[in-house]
């Protein structure tokens, strides 16, 4: 998982990048600027793989079992979302005191929602049916808003990332079927 999280965090300060520029604000943030704590990414990931096995030791399910019982793929998503989310894992270097990127206080969120919802749940919060029309044909991502408005500004725990996660997976297969 290391490795796709660098890929989000590429990802996602390509995007900043592109936003600003669209927007004909600059921005100052590059790779160069980031850091990564691998010890902070570690330890979530650690925490995400403890609360798994208890969660399969409350269920009563053996290592085995995982394959033929199984836990929802949102379930585990948000396990690792909200574990993630409690560790300082990516830190900014400023160069220029000026943040004009409305993004750029949300990066660490940003790259953790994008590695849950492209790397374990397969879908895309960019696109339908996670977006809505926006000014001048562009889309918005609400589902994505959403998320970054209740980790910003709610309380939130891993059962509600989770029944988001579910329900996402679910809102996406629905509507894959009926594009099909």
């Amino acid at each position: 998982m290391t490795k796709q999280f660098y890929k989000a965090l590429h990802l996602v300060v390509r995007q900043i990048q592109d936003f600003a520029r669209e927007s004909g604000k600059s921005t100052d943030i590059s790779l160069d600027r980031l850091s990564v704590s691998n010890p902070e990414l570690a330890s979530a990931f650690r925490e995400a793989a403890s609360d798994l096995r208890f969660l399969m030791l409350r269920r009563g399910f053996r290592t085995e079992d995982v394959r033929t019982k199984g836990v929802a793929e949102g379930k585990v998503a948000g396990m690792i979302a909200f574990r993630l989310l409690r560790h300082r894992i990516i830190h900014i270097g400023h160069t220029n005191p000026t943040v004009t990127d409305r993004y750029f206080g949300r990066l660490q969120e940003l790259v953790v929602l994008r590695l849950v919802s492209e790397s374990i749940l397969g879908i895309d919060l960019d696109k339908s049916p996670f977006t809505h029309p926006g000014p001048g044909g562009a889309t918005k991502p609400w589902l994505l808003h959403e998320l970054l408005y209740l980790i910003a500004r709610r309380h939130f725990n891993q059962e509600t990332l989770a029944l988001i996660f579910d329900t996402a997976v679910q809102l996406h297969k629905a509507t894959s079927y009926s594009r099909a």
